[in-house]
């Protein structure tokens, strides 16, 4: 008696494929309901992952500087922001865990680059008022954006999400410079800070851009004179930053020597 044996089912092809062609990273409902194509989303996926992973090593950089040089360039209070920003969003915007932990991860690295800044480069005895400013500055920002996302309504509050991380990220550039030029050195800063900020700053916008390229029905506003102009603002600083950083590291080098001799 001849026992029979069963093949197992042979997959589709490319059902793994299929099965990932509808996930992506926050997709928005306005571009979904014109039903995009596939790579529309892809570029804007990586897009959003470059920004991210971008972001993630600028945070280190800066955490890396800020340790050996035990000075920070610029002061963590204004880290308050930027933390509101990404835990009010980290709640907000994410349609999936995925997309969640990515934020939370964010705010974790400015928790890190907080707390390496507090340690090295401020006394013991200013860390506890500038912590409960943090705390207390974080919490009404998020207060902020809960209000403004009431008033200017829209698909994942992305509005207003655009504006204030634009005017977020604008400063820091120009404080940069503005450091390098008034210390005449490099203290708590580098290239490697300056090239994953200034290609963090083009992917973000790239992000929008890829956007109102695409659909500028659902995305006006980033084609704006405003939006325009706060872009070109912020991309200023980050053009002319080696030059000013190449300034500062040679009056650093030569006050050195002078010392010494």
């Amino acid at each position: 008696m001849s026992a029979t044996t069963s093949n197992p089912p042979t997959p589709a092809p490319f059902a793994l494929s299929h099965a990932w062609s509808t996930k992506h990273v926050i997709p928005q409902p306005c571009d979904l309901a014109l039903n995009p194509p596939q790579t529309y989303l892809y570029i804007q996926d990586f897009l959003i992952v470059s920004c991210g992973i971008l972001y993630a090593l600028c945070y280190f950089f800066y955490m890396t500087r800020t340790y050996s040089d035990r000075y920070c360039a610029g002061t963590p209070l204004y880290l308050a922001g930027t933390m509101a920003y990404e835990l009010y969003y980290s709640l907000v915007m994410p349609r999936s865990r995925f997309e969640r932990v990515c934020f939370l991860v964010w705010f974790m690295f400015d928790v890190s680059f907080v707390s390496v800044a507090l340690w090295k480069g401020y006394k013991r005895e200013e860390r506890r008022w500038m912590v409960w400013v943090l705390v207390v500055g974080t919490m009404a920002g998020m207060a902020l954006l809960r209000v403004c996302g009431k008033i200017w309504k829209d698909d994942l509050e992305m509005v207003v999400a655009y504006w204030t991380g634009t005017l977020l990220e604008l400063p820091i550039g120009w404080a940069s410079i503005y450091l390098l030029v008034k210390r005449g050195d490099t203290k708590g800063q580098s290239l490697e800070i300056w090239v994953t900020r200034f290609l963090g700053c083009i992917a973000a916008f790239a992000v929008f851009g890829w956007r109102y390229i695409n659909a500028p029905q659902n995305w006006a506003y980033v084609g704006s004179s405003w939006s325009l102009g706060l872009m070109a603002a912020t991309l200023l600083p980050e053009v002319v930053y080696p030059a000013v950083y190449i300034w500062a590291h040679r009056k650093e080098r030569e006050t050195g020597k002078a010392k010494v001799t």
